[in-house]
């Protein structure tokens, strides 16, 4: 019986269910290589409870069961102490060779050697890093006990095949089907086995008992079979790593929406290259920031996957929800899950024609907007309370798609800034142009107020009070006086119309005195004035839109530089003429 449509059903609500319909997948293709359907290929839709696989060949039992070749998903791990136990000629990754050649890549990289002739890493080094040691024996358990089917692995795959052929999946039934063809082959191999935290972040070691009438701890079991298919999932749909500063470890599993297996692969192999350690919270975001961008560079070169983006449009509703994530604290013998939690794409992120694509993603003088959005994360330091903070309202910004979280961020960040640069410290700074991308994609009802000529004219007035005055404070020119604090005071008054119009009105009479008493004692170029007319389109706008979010969008975007035409957004570069 041939079929094209599986189903495999989400019974956890954790990355093992992912992990399950990503090794299942890898298997389909399997199957369809010895029927000799090449390209061949499966997409997996999420739908709520369960996951859809469909094979772009329909998969014929009948026509490779009698000339099986043995397949080996996942390979098993050598080491020196396991070396005498593998089987003779099963596939597997040489620990310690891959160890030396991780070594060769980092001395050359302390070395400075070019990118060109740097030692490449050995490939899936964090998975088996992360594997070896506590989860070795089980892992290399379920890889042996595949391998040795050998000639009955069709006996195997027609058993998964039936379990997946509808939902709810029967497990139970599956067991007991394995148990039978188990007896009368005498493989010895159980239904059960224990289910590795590494791939079921909530089933580790401990007590586990759906009824409470005894205390014991011991591991969860699970059946074989899909403990198997988690393994073979984790090497295409995950990364694990070492969080920067420690021995803890964070594992992310893509969430697809609607998603090829070879498309995933192709993004998963540019996304693994580009993540390296992070500290906790800066790891969610830049893992965001940068699968995103490896996803939209991959559509750049397929055209047919590009065809079928610019149809869905919406990257993260339609095509990658994000990662389904878990923490691992170590404790010295073994690890404990310490957090489970979802990290989403950027929503902003859609794809209408080919430029979209460069307008996101180019990396070019980093003028797209994701990479600029990661020089932004990079910078901060997450051990000192207040980049922690403002990581936290970055993390909420690009994962949650919560303008407010951007508008706190922003707000926090022109102390950030003002203060780092007055200690003579790097800071990279947001553009104009940056901001105004990432609120209108985020929210296009704004666009009116970042249109407004008056609201355009005040933020000017801000930035050159602030960001601008203290860069030539720094040149040694002390001609305007620097507005320390002006952020904050505009936040803090923004909660009431009459008093944040009172404040701004304050701050906007000074910014024009003294424009006029540097223009009698001094040559140019001058600043610009404001206008009456600013400050009627200021207050029109806080009737309209109320006076946090017009507050919170000055700071924004007065605190933002403007670039010269052609400048390198990399480096600052303030300007202050009289247009």
């Amino acid at each position: 019986m041939t079929r094209s449509i599986f189903y495999t059903d989400k019974s956890t609500r954790t990355f093992a269910d992912n992990l399950v319909a990503f090794g299942f997948a890898q298997l389909l293709r399997e199957l369809m290589a010895q029927q000799g359907d090449e390209p061949n290929d499966v997409v997996i839709n999420d739908c709520g409870v369960y996951f859809q696989l469909t094979t772009s060949h329909p998969i014929d039992p009948d026509s490779w069961a009698p000339a099986w070749t043995r397949i080996c998903p996942a390979k098993a791990i050598r080491t020196v102490k396991n070396a005498a136990t593998l089987p003779p000629g099963i596939e597997y990754r040489d620990y310690e060779a891959d160890r030396e050649k991780v070594s060769l890549h980092y001395a050359a990289r302390e070395k400075k050697v070019s990118r060109e002739d740097l030692p490449s890493l050995p490939p899936h080094w964090d998975v088996s890093r992360a594997i070896n040691p506590a989860a070795l024996p089980g892992y290399n358990s379920l890889v042996i006990d595949w391998w040795n089917l050998g000639v009955y692995q069709p006996l195997a795959v027609d058993l998964l095949l039936d379990l997946f052929s509808a939902t709810p999946n029967d497990l139970a039934g599956s067991a007991d089907a394995w148990k039978r063809l188990d007896s009368e082959h005498g493989w010895g191999i159980s239904a059960e086995t224990t289910c590795l935290q590494l791939y079921n972040p909530d089933q580790g070691k401990g007590q586990n008992k759906l009824k409470a009438d005894g205390l014991s701890i011991g591991n969860i079991k699970g059946f074989w079979l899909i403990e198997w298919l988690k393994a073979v999932g984790f090497y295409d749909a995950a990364i694990t790593r070492l969080v920067r500063g420690g021995k803890d470890r964070k594992t992310f599993v893509v969430s697809p929406r609607e998603l090829s297996h070879s498309v995933s692969k192709a993004v998963m192999i540019d996304f693994a290259n580009a993540m390296s350690s992070e500290t906790s919270t800066k790891f969610d975001v830049l893992a965001a920031i940068r699968y995103t961008g490896a996803l939209l560079s991959y559509v750049s070169r397929d055209d047919s996957f590009l065809a079928r983006l610019l149809e869905l449009r919406d990257v993260q509703k339609r095509v990658v929800a994000g990662f389904d994530t878990a923490f691992y604290k170590d404790l010295g013998n073994a690890v404990a899950t310490m957090n489970i939690s979802f990290v989403a794409l950027p929503g902003w992120v859609r794809v209408e024609s080919r430029d979209d694509i460069a307008l996101y993603a180019d990396r070019t003088d980093n003028r797209g907007l994701l990479p600029q959005l990661e020089l932004l994360t990079r910078q901060f330091d997450e051990s000192h309370s207040d980049a922690f903070t403002l990581l936290q309202h970055l993390r909420d910004f690009v994962s949650g798609d919560d303008l407010a979280a951007f508008l706190r961020f922003s707000t926090g960040f022109s102390a950030y800034y003002m203060g780092a640069r007055e200690r003579g410290q790097y800071a990279y700074q947001m553009t104009t142009e940056f901001v105004e991308r990432l609120i209108m994609g985020t929210d296009p009802r704004l666009t009116p107020i970042l249109e407004s000529e008056g609201f355009q004219n005040i933020a000017y007035a801000i930035r050159q009070s602030t960001v601008t005055a203290q860069y030539r404070k720094q040149q040694g020119d002390r001609k305007y006086d620097v507005r320390y604090g002006l952020g904050q005071e505009l936040a803090r008054k923004a909660i009431y119309p009459d008093s944040f119009i009172a404040t701004l009105s304050d701050f906007l009479h000074k910014y024009n005195a003294e424009n006029a008493q540097v223009m009698e004692n001094r040559a140019g170029p001058y600043r610009r004035s404001i206008k009456t007319t600013d400050i009627d389109d200021i207050v029109r706008l806080i009737d309209e839109y109320g006076s946090e979010t017009v507050a919170n969008l000055l700071i924004a975007y007065g605190y933002a530089r403007a670039p010269r035409e052609g400048g390198d957004p990399a480096e600052e570069a303030l300007q202050e003429e009289n247009e």
